[in-house]
């Protein structure tokens, strides 16, 4: 582009026009490069109210005869609030606390949980005890005591798991009817690894007990990584996500997946499970990352929370 000169111009004016044309042209580009707009709640903290103000407690909830130690944190207001159910993975070592935080500016209150038998809970961990735990959770939550205590709304919950939180999630939006819907990032199907170690070698079988699940160690009551191997090759062919898809498309669902997930696969068969069942809210999404989403932090909470804003009860995104 050229820029005329006057007879009365200075080069000290040029280039001060010249530098205000840079400037306006970079913002421009800016502009047209910048990634969607991140909800508020995500890096901003929102007013504050003295009267029903934010907070954080640490409870224990029944299940099973055993009490499961868990974190519920509750926004500011009066509310009531919708409750996400956050579901951590196995054994847990990411708890996603994030976007718990990001969904309490968003005015959810959140609550996250240790199964039973992991992370200092009672009793002693299995697969088929966390899915009765995750009943028992959304049970508690919509006891008339929690909803009380917490400022719960026991008719707007939504169930959000990562890993096999995201297997046990789909277990319980599609058994419970009654839920808004369910966040799955990136599920683990746990009838996948039956099948790949009901092919494996026996030093095949011992690398996955001391590598892939040498995490368990030091973290679950009852079960080691070698116990894991032998559990889910005994019963692995009984959880099958893709079952759950016919109740799961029922409701709305997002699930989320990563490119360089070394479990992706894991969750293959339930996309054409929900696809054959013509859902009508399904929304998937795959970020460019690994399995716990760690370089898209940012861009997993606002997503989330999107979605959630779009949900006939669901809170705001702000």
């Amino acid at each position: 582009m050229m820029i005329a000169r006057s007879p009365n111009c200075t080069e000290d004016a040029m280039t001060a026009r010249l530098a205000v044309f840079v400037f306006v042209t970079c913002l421009a580009g800016a502009a047209a490069a910048a990634p969607p707009s991140v909800p508020t709640a995500v890096y901003r903290d929102p007013p504050a109210d003295k009267a029903y103000p934010a907070t954080g407690e640490g409870l224990r909830i029944p299940s099973g005869g055993a009490q499961m130690n868990a974190m519920v944190y509750v926004p500011a207001g009066k509310g009531p609030h919708p409750v996400a159910v956050l579901l951590h993975g196995f054994p847990g070592n990411e708890q996603n606390l994030d976007l718990a935080q990001s969904l309490r500016r968003a005015g959810w209150a959140v609550v996250t949980f240790h199964y039973r038998g992991s992370w200092g809970s009672e009793g002693t961990f299995t697969f088929d005890g966390a899915i009765e735990d995750t009943a028992a959770a959304i049970a508690w939550v919509r006891s008339p005591q929690a909803a009380q205590h917490s400022r719960f709304d026991p008719k707007r919950i939504v169930v959000i798991g990562h890993s096999m939180g995201g297997f046990m999630a789909a277990q319980r939006c599609a058994a419970d009817e009654t839920l808004l819907g369910c966040v799955l990032l990136a599920p683990w199907d746990l009838s996948f690894d039956a099948r790949l170690l009901s092919k494996a070698t026996q030093a095949e079988r011992e690398r996955s007990a001391t590598e892939d699940f040498a995490d368990v160690e030091g973290r679950l009551a009852g079960m080691n990584s070698h116990q894991v191997v032998e559990t889910l090759m005994k019963d692995g062919h009984k959880w099958k996500l893709a079952e759950v898809a016919p109740n799961i498309a029922k409701r709305p669902a997002l699930i989320v997946l990563a490119t360089r997930d070394a479990d992706d696969d894991k969750a293959l068969d339930l996309l054409p499970a929900l696809k054959a069942q013509h859902p009508k809210s399904l929304r998937v999404e795959t970020f460019d990352s690994d399995h716990g989403f760690n370089d898209h932090r940012i861009a997993l909470q606002s997503l989330v929370l999107e979605w959630l804003s779009t949900l006939p009860h669901g809170a705001t995104a702000r």
